[in-house]
This record gives structure tokens, sequence and C-alpha cells, in this order.
């Protein structure tokens, strides 16, 4: 009886070795950036610094940059020569489905002189961007160990949770929201970034704050230089001629519930005349 006791022992203790080993594994991963011919500058930058944030914080992971290494829209001039082979290089492709409303992700995962890939299908755009890290860090896992197409994963919900009395948080937050005039809607991601959307097609990056520790009061600002698209109150040459040196639009919102966002916007109007910043007041709906 002691003698089994003894091998079941030993059974257990190199079980617990071999899980602590395979779980402490660190992985080198070059990360070479997005690619796609359907992304305006802005949003293509967006999306390729929400990767590599993304992969940035997943454990196990020791990401490189080596985005301006490969700085070309066309993924058939990838000059995947200059790859490190001893590392696993990751770059994505995001491109619009012809004759569709859909979009599609192909990521690579290159090493060991072998590519493997996966693709997925999204409804819209946003959707990539609304998708939780966990799914980035699913995928490329997926693409580590399994050497090939890894399966779909289960379609993420896109329910926001409830409101919480005390704390706001940019998980609450996260979604798509209708905005005031002059805006087509705004997207809010995990994380603290988003982007504006224009009516006029203008897009803005953002950064989402908050300006007190129970995070009741929301600080969103404008995170790229000024166009003059952004100032719709203008006239276009009123706005060609402020843009060049205006401040960052904000907006100071507080949430009154799970679904409405009403404060602030700081910005240009035109008023008495003259070009001036000023307070307006705006509400957020949510979309989803």
């Amino acid at each position: 009886m002691q003698k089994e006791l003894k091998k079941y022992k030993s059974f257990f203790t190199l079980l617990i070795f071999l899980s602590a080993f395979t779980f402490a594994q660190t992985y080198e991963i070059d990360y070479c950036g997005i690619f796609s011919s359907d992304l305006d500058m802005n949003m293509a930058k967006l999306t390729s610094d929400l990767y590599f944030t993304q992969l940035s914080e997943t454990q196990n992971f020791e990401v490189t940059d080596r985005r301006s290494e490969f700085n070309t829209k066309e993924i058939e001039k990838l000059d995947k020569e200059l790859f490190t082979p001893s590392k696993k290089t990751f770059f994505a492709e995001i491109n619009k489905i012809t004759d569709s409303d859909k979009w599609q992700t192909v990521f690579h995962l290159v090493y060991e002189n072998s590519e493997v890939t996966r693709t997925k299908e999204y409804d819209s755009y946003y959707k990539i961007l609304m998708e939780p890290k966990d799914n980035l860090k699913t995928s490329l896992s997926n693409l580590i160990t399994k050497g090939g197409d890894a399966p779909a994963e289960t379609k993420a919900k896109n329910d926001m949770p409830p409101a919480k009395a005390n704390a706001i948080s940019t998980e609450f937050l996260s979604g798509t929201w209708k905005a005031e005039n002059g805006l087509n809607k705004v997207v809010i991601m995990r994380g603290g970034r988003g982007f504006v959307i224009f009516n006029n097609g203008a897009s803005m990056n953002i950064l989402i704050n908050f300006e007190d520790a129970e995070g009741k009061k929301i600080k969103i600002t404008q995170n790229q230089k000024s166009n003059a698209s952004y100032f719709p109150e203008l006239s276009r040459e009123e706005a060609l001629e402020h843009a060049i040196n205006a401040q960052p639009i904000e907006w100071t919102l507080t949430a009154s519930d799970s679904n409405t966002l009403k404060g602030a916007k700081h910005t240009l109007i035109k008023a008495d005349g003259s070009v001036v910043y000023t307070d307006i007041p705006v509400t957020w709906t949510r979309i989803n």
C-alpha cells in the first residue's frame, strides 16, 4: 500500500511540474501591424495600436513592436525575409468583403519557416474594434499551439452590464453611441480608447478618462491633430483657418442611466461675429 501511494504521489508531482512548466511558457512575438486597402490612415492606426496594446497586456507574450520596419498598406509587399526565425511573427489583414457590408480579418502567424492563418468575418467594422481582448489572445494562442486555422470562438455578447451606483468604467461605456448634431456616431472600446465618426465622413480618435476616483465624471478628449472637418459648427473657411491651432475638443459627461450620457462639449463656435471656445450642452444615447 505504501508503495502504491508513493507511486501515485510521484505521478501527481510530475503532473503538477508539467502543468507549471506549460503555464509558465513565454512566447516571443514580433508584431508587424495590420494591412488594409480599405481603411483610412486614422482607422488603420487606431486598430493597429489596439492590437498591439492587447497583445502587450497578454500574460506569457513578450511582444516587440516592429511596425515601423514594415510600413506598407499592401500585404503583397511585406518582406518576410526580414522576419526573425527564432521568434513568432504576427500580423493581420483587415478588408471589406466585396459587395457586402461585412468585414474580414485574417490573422497570420509565421514561425520556423511556416505560416498559419485564421479567418473571421464581422457584420460591421465596429464589431472588430468592440471584440474583447481575450478573443485576440485566444486566436493567437490557438495558432501557436494548434498549428493551423483555429476554430471560430463563440460569438461574444455585446450586452452591456447594468449601471453601477458608485462607479463607471470603460467596460460599462463600451459600445456605440448616438451623439450631438454633426456626429454620426461615437464608438467607445474597452481599455479607454475610441473614435468619433462625423456626418461629413471624418473620423477622430478619442481617449476616455475619469476625473474622480468614483468615475462619475467622464472626460473624453480628441487624441489626434485637428482638421477642419471636426468643426461642423463653423463655415468651411473659418474651420480651415482655426483648425491649425485649435485646442483638442473635449466632452465632459455623466451617466444619468445605463444608456444616457449628458454634459457639455468644449469646442469652437461662431458667436457675435467671432470664433470662440464655448461649452455646448450634449446628450449621448447608446445604440448598442
